[in-house]
């Protein structure tokens, strides 16, 4: 029987399950900050030449913080999936050790 290095397939079976997850969090961020910083760049130069009041900017920049506060639940709905993906790479790594040391489907 041979566990020496189940932990370390079970840790890099995880990290290659999730690292999917991230990639695609990371370009969606990349172009959701890309359009707040561009929306808050053009309501302070609204601002600053006078074609917008400090009431209408306040309201549109509510308007980014809340599109914001959306991007951070999808990423939470991602974060889930990509644990589940971490769990059950690890768990087959495992479930193949052990079955392996028995010699037959004892983990199922």
């Amino acid at each position: 029987m041979n566990f020496s290095d189940t932990l370390e397939k079970m840790l890099s079976a995880a990290a290659q399950a999730a690292g999917v997850h991230w990639k695609d969090a990371r370009g969606y961020l990349e172009s959701e900050f890309q359009q707040a910083k561009q929306d808050a760049a053009d309501i302070a130069e609204e601002v600053i030449a006078g074609t917008k009041t400090k009431e209408q900017a306040q309201l549109e920049l509510q308007s980014i913080e809340l599109s914001l506060q959306s991007v951070q639940l999808a990423l939470q709905a991602d974060a889930k999936a990509a644990a589940q993906d971490a769990i059950n790479a690890a768990l087959d790594v495992l479930k193949f050790a052990v079955n392996d040391a028995v010699k037959f489907p004892l983990f199922v």
